[in-house]
């Protein structure tokens, strides 16, 4: 293997995902092994995994399974595996080409599900995280519930939800965000969609300069985020919505952190499209879907979602060698905004929000 691949390889796996600063440390002293660099993998284009029971029903051009949820997935199976399990309730590993491609799914593995009276729910999801809802439209505003919202006056990052409206024709610029942790580290990264006053509102009436997407790992109650866990299907994986104040109070307010915006360079129907399409595929239900720590992650999904905004010569290859090594430059945060700005996607550092400034980005309201 070329040693500048190797190397791409290995800081890949050193600096993905939103992991805290100590998971890099430990990663640092500690080498792994992990199945990704060690063997060559069969070709594979498909990026997330997914865990999902329900009936499978074979039609003459079709096989597709139904879930318990309502939902539908045309399986990738052969006639004859497909004609063994027809009408019989199934559980399935399988793989589907990207989280915003959701129809088709290769199927790993499958057999015969009877539900065990005895088996233990598992640990609630932890409270900081709630599925976004997409409840309707009108005129062309998006109605959204379960935004996690803060107003610029908090005390504290209590995590609390809001019924939103967002007019995605309203939406002025969008950044590429990394979340940086001392000494450093950028481990999070995030899209910032700011608009125009009226284009973010919550059910009272509140405004807020903008909302962020941060695609992140759906830990459960008692559960501690691992960048090692993340490559093992340990979480599954949520798009999370938080209007501006929540996300950027969190990270320098509250926390110790800084955040880096880089505008997205794209025109006017773009970033309209970015924005739409961003706030729909938050609200898909993504039960049973596996978070990975390089190619299912917080980057490489915003990655994908700023290809929804480009033009067909300016979409960004997620894959270095198509279907067998992902492109790191993709989905690890430090490599994304130099990567993207020699290819003319993002442009250069537009502003910094840290625990000195935030008050310049997030005024206190004016006194009554």
């Amino acid at each position: 293997m070329d040693k500048r691949l190797s190397l791409a390889l290995l800081i890949s796996l050193a600096v993905s995902a939103a992991a805290g600063a100590a998971d890099f440390e430990e990663l640092y002293r500690a080498p792994f092994t992990l199945p990704e660099t060690t063997a060559p993998a069969p070709a594979d284009k498909h990026a997330a995994t997914y865990f999902l029971r329900g009936l499978v029903t074979v039609h003459p051009d079709r096989t597709v399974l139904n879930t318990v949820d309502g939902r539908v997935f045309i399986l990738e199976l052969s006639k004859e595996d497909a004609a063994a399990y027809d009408n019989r309730a199934v559980e399935i590993w399988g793989k589907v080409e990207a989280s915003d491609d959701l129809d088709s799914l290769r199927v790993s593995s499958i057999k015969e599900y009877t539900p065990d009276p005895a088996a233990v729910a598992p640990p609630p999801y932890k409270s900081k995280f709630k599925p976004a809802q997409l409840l309707g439209e009108a005129d062309g505003a998006l109605s959204v519930a379960n935004m996690r919202w803060l107003n610029a006056d908090a005390a504290a990052h209590d995590f609390t939800w809001a019924n939103v409206v967002i007019r995605p024709e309203l939406v002025k610029e969008i950044y590429f965000v990394t979340k940086v942790q001392p000494p450093g580290i950028a481990g999070h990264s995030l899209l910032f969609f700011e608009f125009e006053d009226g284009g973010l509102a919550d059910s009272e009436g509140r405004r807020s300069r903008g909302f962020f997407l941060s695609v992140e790992a759906y830990a459960r109650e008692g559960q501690a985020y691992s960048l090692v866990a993340g490559f093992k299907k340990t979480y599954g994986i949520i798009w999370l919505l938080t209007n501006f104040e929540d996300y950027a109070l969190g990270t320098a307010a509250f926390g110790k952190d800084w955040m880096n915006f880089y505008p997205v360079l794209t025109d006017r129907a773009g970033k309209v499209r970015m924005a739409r399409d961003t706030v729909e595929l938050a609200a898909v239900n993504r039960e049973g879907e596996w978070y990975h720590s390089t190619r299912n992650n917080c980057t490489n999904n915003l990655v994908m979602m700023i290809n929804h905004g480009l033009p067909e010569g300016k979409k960004v290859k997620l894959w270095t060698i198509p279907h067998f090594i992902y492109n790191f430059y993709a989905t690890t945060p430090p490599m994304v905004p130099g990567f993207l700005g020699r290819k003319g996607v993002l442009g250069p550092k537009a502003f910094t929000i840290d625990p000195e400034n935030y008050r310049e980005h997030i005024p206190l309201p004016a006194a009554r």
